[in-house]
């Protein structure tokens, strides 16, 4: 057998690709192959190089949106280098309307799933004799055949879950798991509208793989499935035996909300283990015209119910917006984002729409007027409903809600603006807070995100708006602070303040004067803050104190 690279550039080391661990699993000669992976922040000169090294005959690249063009510069490397290196590309990227790749290098396409055909395809190169293979496209022979792989097929190998490579940072990195294949659902911006036949592994095969993983060292687990609540009772049986004896991991899967059986629901809210879970869930909108546009049925008023009755019960959720969509303008998707960021989910991702190759809704680019980006990620610039300056800002809002909200950097600050009412709308104060947040210097120092609010609050009480951000700021740091704001309290009163915290049995003396920290703070109502870091390098305790300096109470995190 001809000796095979299978590799990719993964987002971050935390990540490893599943794809090319089934391709090894189901390899007929596994002797002959080698996996090796990078990040997207590696150089492709680099790349190129490590690759020439171990001196393959075949190269298979693992290619998806976020790693497309990098993977494109490093295989015009390789072939500068070595022009009788056989590259064969696959992977979602380019399962679709990717033939150019056939003039930058790259000898053949995987379209759709590989475990199969690419193995097929190297047999004939060692054969010397060119004949057509199902879900491989060359210029010989131009087959744009989907390529699916029996599940059971797969099921009699070795699974790809516990290769000997990972066992060193399996404790590090996520453990990407899949039960099933392929998505019920017809959303036209997704490519897994395309695969509407859904396929699952069987329940033996999942147990096993499940009671391997409860005896191992990981900690972090990502279902792959696109619905895992698509069969509502195999999804249960296979959540209790997670909850029951996977005791050290936690599970994070992608559910569709509003068709969360309510035996799944009580079961996530009431019995299982607080934490164990965590959830994505994918809104896109809640204006009924345009979720129509683009395949979806979603009852919003299911959704939002069971979102909240997660939320009641401490569950950890990722919750979905896109912007860009069919018949949704601003003020339309205003609406959409402040309806899903009063739910308070832990974490609201604002997406751009992706006009993804495959997809229908790339196919009606024009009768929408989609103005979009002509390489990967092939964002959305513009469209009917939208014009470009106005999905810029979008661009920068997104920003904004990851780094001031999902980072938890400024959130209680967030949070007591829009109770004060300082903003009519939460959309409203992202959107400005996007625009601030463009001007910081690259890099920035902590305290210029907090910096970033004094624009939007130059009308309101000084005082206030920094007891309002000093009281989050100093909460982010394990060591005392750069100071950015004015002195409001005075050396005698901090001295007060100590004493005061003192007397309530806080710290000792030399404790609270070491380590502590006194200065105005905000919880409902303005007032003052002890903040007490410690020499073991942890984050701070945090305290409250009143105006008249009468009662104290303990900040949790």
């Amino acid at each position: 057998m001809k000796k095979v690279l299978q590799t990719t550039c993964n987002a971050k080391y935390i990540h490893k690709n599943l794809a090319l661990r089934w391709l090894y699993t189901t390899a007929p000669h596994k002797e002959c192959v080698t996996i090796r992976e990078y990040t997207i922040k590696e150089q492709e000169e680099w790349i190129a190089q490590d690759i020439l090294s171990v001196q393959p005959e075949v190269v298979c690249f693992s290619c998806y949106i976020w790693n497309i063009q990098l993977i494109r510069r490093v295989i015009v490397l390789l072939k500068q280098q070595n022009s009788d290196l056989h590259i064969l590309v696959g992977g979602p990227e380019v399962s679709y309307e990717s033939y150019d790749l056939l003039d930058e290098g790259v000898d053949a396409i995987s379209i759709g799933e590989g475990e199969q055909s690419v193995w097929e395809y190297i047999t004939m190169l060692e054969e010397a004799k060119a004949y057509p293979v199902s879900g491989i496209y060359t210029k010989q022979y131009p087959n744009t055949e989907y390529r699916k792989t029996d599940l059971a097929w797969l099921e009699r190998f070795e699974a790809p879950y516990f290769m000997e490579m990972d066992e060193a940072g399996m404790d590090r990195q996520y453990f990407y798991l899949e039960t099933s294949r392929g998505c019920p659902y017809g959303c036209t911006y997704c490519l897994s509208s395309a695969d509407r036949a859904v396929r699952m592994f069987s329940m033996e095969y999942i147990m096993r793989i499940l009671h391997k993983l409860k005896d191992s060292r990981v900690t972090q687990v990502k279902l792959l499935d696109r619905t895992f609540n698509a069969d509502p009772k195999r999804a249960l049986q296979i959540a209790r035996y997670m909850n029951e004896y996977c005791t050290h991991q936690i599970f994070q899967f992608e559910i569709v909300a509003e068709t969360l059986s309510e035996e799944l629901l009580q079961f996530f809210c009431e019995e299982a283990v607080p934490g164990r879970f965590r959830f994505e869930i994918g809104v896109q909108s809640f204006h009924t015209r345009t979720l129509h546009a683009v395949g979806r049925t979603q009852n919003n008023e299911r959704l939002i119910e069971v979102i909240q009755r997660l939320k009641a019960s401490g569950a950890v959720m990722h919750v979905d917006l896109i912007a860009g969509l069919p018949y949704e303008d601003l003020n339309l998707f205003q609406v959409s984002f402040d309806t899903l960021f009063s739910l308070q989910a832990s974490e609201l991702q604002l997406g751009i729409l992706k006009l993804l190759k495959g997809t229908k809704l790339r196919s009606q680019r024009e009768s929408y007027h989609f103005v979009f980006q002509g390489n990967a990620p092939y964002d959305v610039r513009a469209s009917a409903w939208l014009k470009e300056e106005e999905m810029q800002r979008i661009h920068a809002c997104a920003e904004a809600v990851e780094k001031f909200w999902n980072s938890a950097a400024c959130r209680s600050v967030i949070t007591a603006i829009l109770k004060l009412h300082w903003y009519e709308s939460a959309f409203a104060l992202f959107m400005d807070l996007g625009q601030e947040y463009e001007k910081l210097p690259r890099p920035y120092q902590p305290y210029e995100l907090f910096r970033c609010f004094y624009p939007l609050l130059n009308t309101q009480d000084e005082r206030l708006v920094d007891a309002i951000l000093l009281m989050q700021y100093y909460r982010n740091f394990k060591q005392k602070p750069h100071r950015f704001t004015r002195p409001w309290v005075t050396l005698e009163k901090k001295k007060e303040l100590l004493s005061f915290a003192l007397k309530q049995g806080i710290a000792n003396q030399d404790t609270l004067f070491r380590y502590g920290v006194a200065d105005i703070g905000y919880c409902g109502e303005a007032g003052y803050q002890l903040v007490l870091y410690n020499r073991h390098q942890q984050y701070p305790r945090q305290w409250f104190i009143n105006e008249k300096m009468t009662e104290i109470k303990e900040m949790t995190r």
